[in-house]
């Protein structure tokens, strides 16, 4: 009978060797390198043609699980790996991704999903047929679909046993305890605190939320009503709820997929600040074409300022792609949305169950509903989880950014940032797939300690750098 029981679920650990926070594709790719040690790869930028491993490398590497010697544990919100990855998606009825099949967590081979694919009999694939092909870029051209990632994570998850590594909680303050980090966490049991010899935050942008000017001057009931595209995300049947008329801010991919998910249920009018911008990628095909390289060599030798400079011309805002500007301009020629470039809410007003928002075109328009799919406030001193770092130990600041170490720490302090946190040292890509592979191999770099022998000798000769690929 003992046998047929559930697997009881044990406590959370009271101290580990590292912790990693968040169970996103970021915390996948750290714990994937932290499971592989030194099969995982040393270079991480990924090849424009043919492959680094062996198709049978891959594949036998596929169908080995792994037990890390490591003790290591991760902690998220979702209580599930890729959890809010996978609502948002759903919440935006996101068929594929927008980066291409070489960009996932897995660190064995640039080439592990499109194997993986292959030997699952894998077809849903979405070919780009707008991105031009020249000089500049010569591919990948093949977008994974959403549940073919989703697929793909469950299996790495399968093979390294991190079911078992990951528990649910909030962390809310990190601070010095002895050698170690002392990490405070809110769960269903209550306040809980772990101590680890190394932290690595990686959470996702979604964390804290980014609100246009007008948003300031909203009386306290209009502030009720008014969503968050990432309010959203977390309850996506909320999204099937909305009807009649609504307003969307907001020039990115959010905004643009909310607008075919709306324009179902009543007209939608999109507002953007400047021009709709239409890029295949969310950065410039220089940073991923055949000068990549070199471009992040230039990169690390810039200042910190330089950084700062090159990241807001590389992101340069909000954009869609190809793909789903068709999908808008065919819902504009319906007349089921309507695009307003070069606009902004001046004021909005919510009153008797409707918003009446004045444009600083001179228009105005009553709604149903207000969504502002804006993105992320990153403002690192402002960040409660922060707050005790900054108290002690003090970074330089450019633009909201922490000015981290080579190995992405908080100066002496053992601990990590992956995503947003990381972007004056990973680049304006910090937030994507490629960002996420990076920063784990920077991260890895620093703790040959507790990491098993074989992978610490490997790391031992790689201290300089990112070898064959950053530094």
């Amino acid at each position: 009978m003992s046998s047929q029981k559930k697997k009881e679920r044990p406590p959370l650990p009271t101290d580990v060797d590292v912790l990693i926070i968040g169970a996103g594709p970021h915390g996948l790719a750290m714990a994937s390198r932290l499971l592989l040690g030194d099969k995982a790869m040393s270079d991480v930028i990924p090849p424009q043609e043919s492959y680094v491993r062996r198709p049978p490398e891959v594949r036998a590497h596929l169908q080995k699980a792994r037990r890390a010697s490591l003790n290591f544990a991760v902690v998220d919100s979702t209580g599930a790996w890729m959890g809010r990855w996978a609502r948002q998606f759903q919440a935006l009825g996101i068929s594929h991704l927008r980066s291409h099949e070489m960009m996932h967590p897995d660190a064995f081979d640039h080439s592990t999903l499109s194997v993986w694919a292959q030997a699952k009999r894998r077809s849903d694939f979405l070919f780009l047929e707008d991105l031009p092909k020249n000089k500049t870029y010569h591919g990948p051209f093949v977008l994974p679909s959403n549940r073919m990632m989703l697929d793909f994570c469950k299996d790495l998850v399968r093979l390294g046993g991190l079911d078992d590594k990951l528990w649910t909680g909030q962390a809310e303050s990190i601070r010095p305890r002895g050698s170690s980090m002392e990490v405070l966490l809110r769960t269903a049991e209550g306040a809980q605190s772990i101590l680890a010899k190394h932290v690595v935050v990686a959470r996702g942008p979604t964390w804290r939320r980014q609100w246009p000017a007008f948003y300031r001057n909203l009386e306290v009931v209009a502030t009720a009503e008014i969503y968050h595209a990432w309010d959203l995300f977390d309850k996506p049947e909320k999204i099937q709820s909305l009807r009649g008329r609504g307003v969307i801010v907001g020039g990115g991919l959010s905004s643009a997929h909310l607008c075919v998910q709306l324009a179902q249920h009543g007209q939608v009018d999109l507002l953007i600040r400047r021009a709709r911008r239409v890029k295949q990628y969310d950065l410039g095909l220089t940073w991923m074409g055949w000068r990549r390289r070199e471009n992040r060599r230039e990169y690390e030798q810039s200042s910190a300022e330089e950084r700062m400079a090159i990241n807001r011309a590389a992101r340069d805002g909000g954009s869609i792609s190809p793909e789903l500007n068709a999908a808008v301009s065919e819902l504009e020629a319906k007349g089921s949305v309507k695009v307003h470039e070069w606009t902004e809410v001046e004021t909005a007003c919510f009153e008797s169950g409707l918003w009446t928002i004045a444009l600083s075109s001179g228009d105005v328009i009553e709604a149903d509903y207000l969504i502002c799919a804006t993105g992320a406030l990153v403002d690192t001193s402002t960040d409660p989880l922060l707050t005790e770092l900054q108290k002690i130990h003090p970074l330089p600041m450019r633009g909201g950014l922490p000015v981290l170490t080579q190995h992405l720490q908080w100066g002496k302090l053992p601990v990590h940032f992956m995503g947003n946190l990381a972007a004056l040292e990973l680049g304006p890509d910090a937030v994507n797939m490629t960002g996420a592979a990076r920063g784990a191999l920077r991260i890895s770099q620093a703790l040959p300690k507790a990491l098993p022998k074989e992978q610490g000798k490997e790391q031992g000769k790689e201290q300089g750098g990112e070898q064959g690929g950053e530094r």
